[in-house]
């Protein structure tokens, strides 16, 4: 079996490069991580069509100005509004605490969107790994108020999306752990910046994020696992879906994109989800950020969101990032 193949470390983007953007905007005040940026095209009034994007990180790590996900940054330019959000971190939270805040972020994008030129009707969600997996959730629960989160505010909004693309995420968290190939010595190595301490890992097993993330291991709590595993809460209301996922990802198995593609057509009743495969590639592999990816992952939000046709123009060249 090949290597992990992880990209990073990782550069925030320059917000200097875009000329109308928003930088840590509330979207909540329970925590100071409760903020997302917004991003608009150079020209035009809107509303433009929104895009959503929650980082990866093993939910330990990550922040919403990484270029973990270059494509992302580079959707203004088609005429997107883009909204990254942030959200709390473990060993700090618990679930469902993450999948609480990325909803009531849905919600105040809904309730003051107009304020931001924005059109809400209609979301995209874009997520990889850890946040792949919030929005796996997101997706399932389809607005329901389950582990929804009301008490942070907006509560008569709409938190369901229309539209999810997903790279390399978790959907089963017993299966993950039961799959999981890595040595606990390694986790470090393959989750960049993490907030991991010796308190943290001192139990069995609970230097793995997803069982940080979850409060317990999950391989021996297979229950209690189903309630932040989202392949337990696919209903026929799951939106478009986009995965994609490498064959020989050694954090996140290529499984777990399969079962849950093959989930929601199979609830659904009809080519809901499709999940594209990377022969040979590793966990957040570059081989899934190309230009021609994100162009094919444009052509499915564009499926959703753009009203006519959609006169794209090139992508542009690498964003500029702030360096150490």
């Amino acid at each position: 079996m090949k290597g992990p193949q992880m990209a990073g470390p990782f550069h925030q983007i320059d917000p200097t490069q875009f000329s109308r953007h928003w930088l840590d905007v509330p979207y909540a005040d329970e925590d100071p991580r409760q903020v997302l940026d917004i991003w608009l095209p150079d020209d035009g009034d809107g509303p433009f069509p929104l895009v959503v994007f929650v980082h990866g990180g093993g939910w330990i790590s990550g922040d919403k100005r990484e270029n973990t996900m270059p494509g992302v940054f580079k959707l203004p330019s088609q005429g997107y509004a883009v909204a990254c959000i942030e959200y709390r971190l473990a060993p700090q939270v618990t679930w469902p605490a993450p999948l609480f805040d990325v909803r009531a972020a849905i919600r105040w994008l809904r309730a003051h969107g107009s304020d931001y030129h924005l059109k809400t009707d209609k979301i995209v969600a874009w997520g990889n790994s850890a946040g792949g997996h919030i929005l796996n959730m997101v997706a399932a629960l389809g607005g329901r108020n389950i582990q929804r989160g009301e008490h942070l505010g907006n509560a008569d909004q709409s938190d369901a999306i229309q539209g999810l693309v997903n790279l390399y995420a978790p959907s089963d968290m017993y299966q993950v752990d039961l799959c999981n190939v890595l040595p606990e010595s390694a986790v470090a190595d393959v989750t960049p910046g993490s907030a991991l301490n010796a308190a943290d890992t001192a139990a069995e097993g609970m230097a793995f994020p997803h069982n940080l993330i979850m409060g317990f291991k999950c391989s021996r709590n297979p229950e209690a696992a189903a309630y932040g595993s989202p392949i337990h809460f696919v209903t026929e209301n799951f939106p478009q879906a986009y995965f994609l996922h490498g064959t020989e990802d050694m954090v996140v198995p290529f499984s777990q994109s399969a079962a849950m593609t093959n989930k929601v057509n199979e609830t659904c009743h009809e080519q809901r989800a499709k999940l594209e495969s990377f022969s040979g590639a590793g966990h957040g592999h570059p081989s899934m950020k190309t230009d021609e990816v994100v162009d094919h992952i444009i052509d499915f939000i564009d499926a959703v969101l753009w009203d006519g046709p959609h006169d794209r123009t090139p992508l542009p060249a690498d964003l500029r990032l702030i360096e150490d």
